[in-house]
């Protein structure tokens, strides 16, 4: 496993006491092993590649997790998959439990063959909970068939498998055109400017710039802003801002207008989805 370079905000107290708590998981030949680690706030974990898959999970706390084209979010009632081979990098956006599953390729037919965010039931959960080993590399005959953990990783297998994915990720273009307006809006979701605005900042037409966003992203410049905003808005509802404030941080006019957007795209209010998060 490649050696995991955290930011310079924390004390070398804090990133040892972190360190301390990893071993080499890919070397560990046993179908699922569940390593938990708490982060703080604004803790980074630097791009790096597993061997096995990841199923990365937060039973409190909010965490973004990235790859080289895109971008997910996960409060406590969603988790990501991650491939094994894949690069990716991890923001912790709220302090978080993170419990991460590595999965041996091949562990199971039907595992996701791509990165993507899956339900958390409440049965998935309580399995993710009760496989947890201490932070210490466990011992392979404990993972023996007929074993208890051997039943829990196979019920954890099944459980991956059923899970409906959510479309809580945003897709990053490549385009030169397009990066500095994602990247603005990326730091500052609150900016008001229409695509006209934008176009007209880096030298081209609206048309131009939105056939881009269709063709690098799949999305609409209106939609893609939209996917931002709302990935943002769980991070900082899960960092408990009110709804209110959310809505003026992130450019809505007012409060109803995010519901409302929140509403269409979640299927409930973010009051009714922080209660389900908790």
């Amino acid at each position: 496993m490649k050696k995991i370079a955290k930011t310079t905000e924390f004390s070398q107290e804090a990133r040892a006491a972190i360190d301390a708590q990893w071993f080499d998981v890919d070397a560990v030949p046993v179908p699922v092993l569940v390593v938990p680690i708490d982060y703080p706030t604004d803790w980074h974990i630097e791009p790096h590649v597993h061997r096995k898959a990841q199923l990365i999970f937060c039973c409190s706390g909010v965490m973004t997790v990235e790859t080289a084209s895109d971008q997910w979010v996960a409060p406590p009632n969603r988790c990501i998959w991650v491939p094994g081979g894949l690069s990716h990098e991890i923001r912790i956006n709220q302090a978080a439990a993170m419990r991460t599953l590595y999965v041996e390729p091949g562990a199971r037919p039907g595992l996701p063959a791509q990165p993507c965010t899956l339900g958390v039931s409440p049965l998935l959960r309580e399995l993710i909970l009760a496989a947890v080993i201490s932070t210490t590399a466990p011992d392979p005959k404990d993972f023996a068939p007929g074993t208890p953990n051997a039943h829990i990783a196979d019920v954890l297998l099944d459980q991956i498998v059923a899970m409906p994915t959510s479309d809580l990720h945003i897709p990053m273009p490549s385009d030169r055109r397009l990066l500095p307006i994602c990247t603005a809006l990326t730091i500052n979701p609150g900016d008001r400017r229409s695509l006209k605005d934008w176009a007209a900042q880096i030298g081209t037409s609206d048309r131009t710039i939105e056939r881009l966003f269709v063709q690098e992203t799949g999305l609409t410049f209106h939609r893609w802003r939209e996917q931002m905003r709302l990935l943002k808005s769980l991070s900082l509802l899960g960092s408990g801002r009110a709804v209110k404030n959310v809505a003026l941080e992130l450019g809505f006019a007012n409060p109803s207008t995010f519901i409302a957007m929140f509403r269409k795209i979640m299927g409930v209010t973010p009051g009714a989805y922080l209660k389900g998060a908790e």
